[in-house]
């Protein structure tokens, strides 16, 4: 008889709070998929329950569907909603605390082939639609943000024949004002320089699993 599988389930965001705790360790029987790796975790806290819509799965860092097979051993983790030509290098890629560092970005990108280069910076808006933030704190499945920042850094390299992009967003408390995100693209023109820095963008955003809450005047709100 096959004996049970014991898999680590990583929590954030909103599941992390409910739960109050940030990883869960549950069995499951031979051929489980994830749908019932998250029934498990229903179980074990069923306030978790009602938070399943909008929930993406990974595996191993990588996105899977509900059905994908869980095996002994298996890191998986459950995400709330988040908030031409392969490039010339690495992507420069960084997820962490530190404060954002524009002219490091555009540095790591060199010279060789531009003639464009094109420079988003996010900052914490105060006040938002009317409410006073004075700073928001950004949480990250930090390893899977990474793989997947220099997945949609490479991607966007590849569309639109950028020669490079560089991408730093911050975790931790970040005051109004500040940058929380930063993209550099370079291409050898203008268009594609846009068009790279645009589409990376808007994927961290999507795709990234990072999330944010804002501080109001009196604390987390």
């Amino acid at each position: 008889m096959d004996r049970p599988a014991s898999i680590t389930v990583l929590l954030f965001a909103t599941l992390r709070e409910r739960a109050g705790q940030a990883r869960l360790v549950v069995d499951l029987p031979a051929g489980a998929d994830a749908s019932a790796c998250w029934d498990a975790c229903c179980r074990a806290v069923p306030g978790l329950r009602s938070l399943r819509d909008g929930l993406r799965v990974a595996r191993n860092r990588e996105y899977v569907g509900w059905d994908a097979p869980i095996a002994s051993g298996d890191e998986v983790a459950f995400l709330p909603p988040v908030s031409g030509g392969a490039p010339s290098q690495e992507p420069w890629i960084h997820v962490g605390p530190e404060p954002i560092d524009v002219d490091r970005l555009a540095a790591s990108l060199g010279r060789e082939g531009v003639g464009g280069v094109v420079t988003f910076v996010g900052v914490v808006r105060d006040p938002d639609d009317g409410r006073r933030v004075p700073a928001l704190t950004y949480e990250a499945y930090l390893a899977m943000a990474d793989s997947e920042c220099r997945e949609i850094a490479a991607t966007a390299c590849r569309l639109t024949g950028a020669v490079g992009v560089a991408v730093q967003h911050r975790v931790g408390r970040v005051l109004a004002g500040e940058p929380s995100v930063a993209v550099v693209a370079a291409a050898a023109h203008r268009d594609a320089a846009f068009a790279a820095c645009r589409q990376v963008i808007d994927a961290v955003k999507e795709r990234a699993p990072i999330w944010k809450r804002a501080e109001g005047p009196e604390g987390p709100c």
